[in-house]
């Protein structure tokens, strides 16, 4: 106690500093590692045949290494409580687990392994147990819940999780990143969302996650059983405390789309991240919402409805006011990292040589700006060539500023990855090559990229595979007539 009461002296940074050394000690001394029930391939079989390893969940783990400094003093139990509970993970159980015969003791589990005969049996788990734990943890322990300031609530989209998700998110007054499931926006209420968002607290929400699934037929006839209460559609709602927002996953009830980022957007004026990712229900006027309301703010624009898709993404649809896109991205004087999906692209995407890019920035098109429809192919060729040569000044201009910075272009267009910084084009030039045999392309390299950009193909059984060719080469390809874009 005397040693715990000389650190005590030590300023906050210095004490907590050293605490939080001794715990991450302490996780790699301790047991990271529970164990389970192997399950046996026949079904006349009923007992288990051995216990097997399984990682312990990183909460846990802080929790145990904070264990025996917590109970030094008031002022390290306050720490600990605090390191253990900062990131709280609540999941959905299967519901039908094994249960073991293992000691709540982890430090006694070098045993397990030694047993040869284990004792266990099938037991049906409340799959919502965990969230029901939780929420009854924090309302009856206030001082444990204001600790809390990352929330994930992951595989739980019912009606009933929805309401204790928001009791949960209640009581942690100084939660300031949460992920949800996007139902929580339909089945919550304006003055739940209000709660949630916290813009009355002293520390609101900074990040919002809204994370979308298909449901299975019977969470489907649950969701559908209750009211869309349409929160977004009141004033008290407000997003301005707002600083990252994060749209995942396609689903097939009541999914995300380009009026709810609309109604969003009204109060979302300050957000310096926004990452829309595999939602094909949200189209470029929905993000452009967002931008042109925290075009002063901005920092890291993401944009990919269907990456999983590769080249073969839907059409990010089009404005309805009459606003160039490549003008407005490039006058968010903050943006720094950028990947998006338009429906067009020309060069005066890259023409203002005062954008703070930096790093790798993807842009994926339809089309060329002007080149809607079909015409020339020379006019076509042109648009491009002054493109990609923009695209380098742009990166040179960059290396060169007073704050020099490193900037990677990437551009998707017309099924053809282009690298501007070293002249080169990747893509499947078979079919070309058969219009001019022989004569077409003079050179030619094996390409580490596909229609994954530089994921390649993601299946192994996948024959075909790009190639590279000189950026002079393709667009003598072009002119010959073999290429099209």
């Amino acid at each position: 106690m005397t040693k715990a009461m000389d650190l005590n002296r030590f300023p906050n940074e210095i004490l907590f500093q050293i605490l939080e050394t001794t715990a991450e000690l302490n996780q790699k001394e301790g047991v990271s590692y529970t164990f389970g029930l192997t399950q046996t391939g026949y079904p006349v079989q009923n007992a288990p045949q051995r216990y097997v390893r399984g990682p312990v969940p990183p909460a846990l783990l802080k929790w145990d290494a904070a264990s025996a400094l917590r109970m030094v003093c008031r002022r390290w139990h306050e720490w600990g409580i605090h390191y253990a509970m900062k990131n709280v993970y609540v999941k959905a159980w299967r519901g039908s687990e094994r249960w073991c015969d293992l000691s709540i003791q982890r430090d006694k589990y070098k045993l397990y392994e030694l047993i040869e005969k284990p004792r266990g049996e099938r037991v049906y788990r409340d799959p919502w147990l965990t969230l029901r734990r939780t929420k009854n943890l924090f309302t009856k322990w206030p001082l444990v819940a204001q600790q809390v300031r990352r929330l994930w609530f992951d595989g739980l989209y019912n009606p009933e999780t929805d309401t204790q998700i928001i009791e949960t998110i209640k009581s942690c007054t100084n939660l300031t990143s949460v992920s949800l499931p996007w139902t929580v926006l339909r089945h919550g209420s304006a003055q739940d969302w209000a709660g949630i968002l916290g813009t009355r607290r002293e520390f609101p929400l900074r990040s919002l996650e809204l994370l979308a699934v298909n449901l299975s037929d019977k969470q489907m006839e649950a969701a559908q059983s209750v009211e869309d209460q349409h929160p977004l559609d009141s004033a008290v709602v407000n997003f301005s405390q707002l600083r990252r927002l994060k749209l995942f996953g396609d689903t097939a009830y009541s999914a995300i789309n380009d009026d709810d980022l609309k109604a969003i957007a009204r109060t979302a004026t300050n957000l310096q991240e926004f990452h829309i990712t595999c939602m094909s229900t949200v189209s470029i006027e929905g993000v452009m919402a967002i931008v042109k309301a925290s075009k002063k703010t901005i920092r890291v624009l993401e944009h990919s409805p269907r990456s999983q898709d590769g080249f073969y993404h839907p059409d990010p649809g089009s404005l309805s006011e009459n606003e160039h896109i490549c003008h407005v991205l490039t006058s968010c004087p903050k943006l720094e990292d950028l990947s998006i999906s338009l429906p067009s692209m020309c060069s005066e995407l890259f023409a203002n040589e005062r954008v703070q890019w930096k790093g790798d920035c993807q842009v994926r098109a339809l089309r060329l700006c002007g080149h809607e429809e079909p015409g020339s192919r020379a006019a076509s060729g042109d648009a491009l060539r002054k493109l990609l040569r923009q695209a380098r000044n742009l990166i040179s201009k960059r290396a060169t500023s007073s704050i020099p910075a490193e900037l990677r272009i990437e551009l998707f267009f017309a099924d053809f990855i282009f690298d501007p910084h070293i002249k080169a084009v990747h893509g499947d030039f078979e079919t070309a090559e058969l219009f001019a045999p022989g004569s077409w392309p003079a050179h030619k390299e094996r390409s580490r990229k596909g229609p994954y950009g530089s994921t390649g193909l993601y299946g192994k059984d996948e024959e075909y595979t790009f190639e590279k060719l000189n950026e002079d080469e393709f667009f003598r390809g072009l002119d010959m007539g073999v290429l099209r874009l």
